[in-house]
């Protein structure tokens, strides 16, 4: 029964994945300058921290060719500018032993000026090999752009398949920080 139930759950991840990723493929809705400035627009949100960096200056002049050169790390992989959102899954090479990537769904606002109103991850995925991350990230992202739930997607109730490493019980986004924190962090 649980082999059956991972079978559908893959094929349901493939059909949706091949469906999903012609409608929002980033590189025919924007130019290679557009996902650059998305990414420049975000990276010190989403990117870490540089030496010497914290929270409260990464916004800090000092810091801007980290963060220029930081941005050039992350792929644009979907795009979707919905009626009240833009949606958009970068990637980046995380640490590991094979190329591995992760991906990071996001809503966000921007003004005519470009600025940043409103700036939500909403997932964060596990490491994976390209082909997973990007079949597993567009389902997910498709998911997101719908606003359907993602938390059957979560660590504690995934099971044994992995899809979202953030957010889970413990880890979840601060929309008012613009940045992933822990339960522990928040008692603190």
């Amino acid at each position: 029964m649980k082999i059956q139930l991972y079978v559908l759950m893959m094929t349901l991840c493939l059909l949706t994945s091949c469906n999903t990723q012609g409608k929002y493929n980033a590189d025919k809705q924007l130019g290679e300058k557009e996902q650059h400035q998305i990414m420049l627009s975000v990276i010190r949100y989403m990117g870490h921290l540089p030496k010497k960096g914290t929270h409260e200056n990464k916004f800090e002049r000092q810091f801007d060719e980290y963060y220029s050169k930081l941005a050039l790390d992350y792929t644009v992989e979907a795009y979707h500018k919905g009626s009240d959102f833009e949606y958009f899954m970068a990637s980046r090479i995380a640490p590991s032993l094979k190329v591995k990537k992760v991906a990071i769904g996001v809503k966000m606002i921007r003004n005519s000026n470009g600025e940043i109103e409103f700036y939500e991850e909403v997932f964060r995925t596990w490491k994976f090999e390209e082909d997973e991350m990007l079949e597993k990230g567009m389902m997910l992202f498709d998911l997101m752009v719908k606003g359907e739930d993602l938390s059957p997607y979560y660590p504690q109730n995934s099971g044994k398949e992995e899809y979202i490493e953030f957010p889970d019980q413990k880890v979840s986004y601060d929309i008012e920080q613009r940045r992933w924190v822990s339960s522990a962090e928040a008692i603190q």
